[in-house]
């Protein structure tokens, strides 16, 4: 465990807004390279520029003010941080939604939020165009090629152009690219010093409309920011680039690969879905200082020809959340870049949205390996009993986090404002993370396991119980139970186990099964295995027993 800590450059939070923040954050770094996308770099000043121009048309045509709702229905891209800090400069609260979720899905997250529009690709959105058109709100339509290069932007454009053709058409709906053009070189007065409003809706993991909207205020996203200003910051603004594959709808995405190298003055390379091959390539012919990811995408890059090599000298920050990692591998990871020259590592974390994502981390100068690192500077983390009481160095609980970055609680109809916080007898805040742990004698944290039953695939939550009451709407399920399995690659699935009301075509229920999950959960939801069991295993309490079913096969 190496002590040696480097200095913070990162600006206080204060009272500012994201917005605030990152213009505050970035003054003294001039007009450097903020943003590339297909062969196209954009300066600071042109994406505040962009930002600007679209916030004005929110407040002049869509007549948006402070406390509504927005929804983002995007993936990983510019427009989508384009339209995240637009929003956030004139107050309005970002609803982020998984890009691949259902219609109806979707649809339920923005009556839920209260949405007054969607931002949307046109690619992705074929199938909701129906749906999104029922409720009558305006629609922004962003193109893969808004940000492309000229060389780039006729052809991609020219090809999206054609596929439009054959969608239904938007009733209430104007181009993000007509937006620029109308109002590019445009301002409006925006909210300031907001940093107690909240910025986003984030969904927390769950797969439908049920599961839970968490509440993130400016103040807790800019706290984790500051906080991280610890681990790295940007030698070289604009020169120096991370990669960013990790979507917006989950709070690493957002807070850490964007909001956090946005404030830290690194020129951003969006991808819209992770692809080896290409992150290879982004590496050879750029300065690439930082990535972060899940396990399975290190993984691939590990394996895939040409990562290995002397472009990795530049890399200071490998970041890695969401799931865990074999020691074996890391040590073989770590020693691939220690060939190449750099001193960074592929370091561990630990992190919720419930906590405005990164809670605790290894960094390159303190850490222990198959630990999650030490919170953050300011963070409180605990190991408590059932009971609530903080246990002793060792002993295995659950994790349990306070502190300036957590959430202001679950966005409900009826409830509390702070709905899914307990208060401890001082009046202190807590988060219960659900996942079981221990802190040893030098304060680093180990994880054990998950309380809940929760399944993480590609760093997306699954829920069981989502899967399990789709399932008691089909006529011929008696009983059901989702858990987790794994392929014969050791990579994480559904499998669902099966009771029958009564004997029949096994192949027939399990396509009609495998068809009621795609339509109405998320791909990373869909059972990849289906076992049908006469009776399934029960506690002598007479629940279904999914500790034992997780143990077969």
């Amino acid at each position: 465990m190496n002590q040696q800590e480097p200095y913070c450059n990162m600006i206080e939070a204060e009272d500012y807004n994201c917005y605030e923040f990152y213009k505050a954050a970035t003054e003294q770094f001039g007009n450097y390279d903020q943003m590339q996308h297909m062969d196209a770099r954009y300066t600071r000043a042109q994406i505040i520029c962009d930002i600007e121009a679209l916030a004005t048309y929110f407040v002049k045509e869509l007549h948006l003010k402070r406390g509504d709702a927005f929804t983002i229905f995007m993936p990983t891209n510019v427009e989508s941080l384009v339209g995240f800090y637009a929003l956030n400069k004139i107050g309005v609260i970002v609803n982020f939604v998984h890009p691949l979720l259902p219609a109806e899905v979707v649809m339920e997250s923005v009556r839920e939020a209260k949405s007054k529009g969607l931002m949307v690709l046109g690619l992705l959105c074929k199938n909701h165009v129906k749906a999104i058109n029922d409720t009558g709100l305006p629609v922004i339509l962003c193109r893969v090629s808004d940000y492309a290069s000229p060389a780039k932007h006729a052809a991609a454009g020219a090809g999206e152009a054609a596929l439009e053709k054959l969608f239904p058409k938007y009733k209430n709906m104007r181009r993000y690219s007509d937006i620029m053009r109308m109002y590019r070189g445009r301002t409006t007065p925006g909210e300031c010093r907001n940093g107690d409003d909240v910025a986003v809706y984030l969904n927390g993991g769950g797969t439908t409309g049920k599961s839970k909207t968490i509440k993130l205020t400016n103040k807790a996203i800019n706290e984790n920011v500051h906080r991280l200003g610890y681990i790295d910051h940007i030698v070289a603004p604009g020169d120096e680039a991370e990669i960013i594959i990790l979507p917006f709808f989950h709070a690493f995405g957002l807070v850490v690969a964007a909001h956090m190298a946005m404030c830290n003055a690194a020129r951003l390379i969006p991808l819209m879905q992770f692809n080896a091959k290409l992150v290879v390539k982004l590496y050879k012919n750029n300065r690439i200082s930082g990535i972060g990811g899940i396990p399975n995408m290190f993984k691939k890059l590990y394996h895939t020809p040409g990562f290995d090599g002397p472009h990795l000298a530049n890399t200071r920050m490998m970041f890695v959340g969401g799931d865990d990692l074999s020691p074996k591998f890391l040590e073989d990871f770590n020693n691939m870049l220690e060939r190449n020259g750099t001193s960074a590592r592929l370091r561990q974390g630990y992190g919720l949205t419930e906590v405005g994502s990164v809670c605790s981390v290894n960094t390159n100068w303190v850490y222990k390996d198959g630990s999650i690192g030490r919170p953050l500077e300011g963070v409180r983390m605990e190991i408590w009993d059932d009971d609530r009481h903080p246990l002793p160095d060792g002993e295995v609980g659950e994790i349990v986090i306070a502190g300036p970055t957590i959430m202001e609680g679950y966005l409900t109809e009826n409830g509390p404002k702070d709905e899914g916080l307990y208060y401890d007898d001082e009046g202190t805040a807590w988060v219960l993370s659900g996942d079981l742990g221990y802190r040893d004698e030098d304060g680093f944290f180990y994880f054990s396991g998950r309380k809940k039953r929760l399944i993480i695939i590609s760093g997306y939550n699954v829920y069981p119980v989502d899967i399990e009451n789709l399932m008691d709407t089909l006529p011929f399920v008696r009983e059901s139970c989702a858990v987790q399995g794994y392929d014969e690659n050791g990579k994480v699935l559904v499998r669902l186990y099966v009771s029958l009301k009564e004997k029949g075509d096994e192949e027939a229920y399990r396509a009609e099964i495998t068809s009621a999950c795609e339509k109405n959960l998320s791909g990373f939801s869909v059972p990849r295995e289906i076992i049908f069991m006469d009776e399934l295993p029960h506690t002598p309490l007479e629940k279904v027993d999914f500790m034992k079913l997780t143990k077969l096969k």
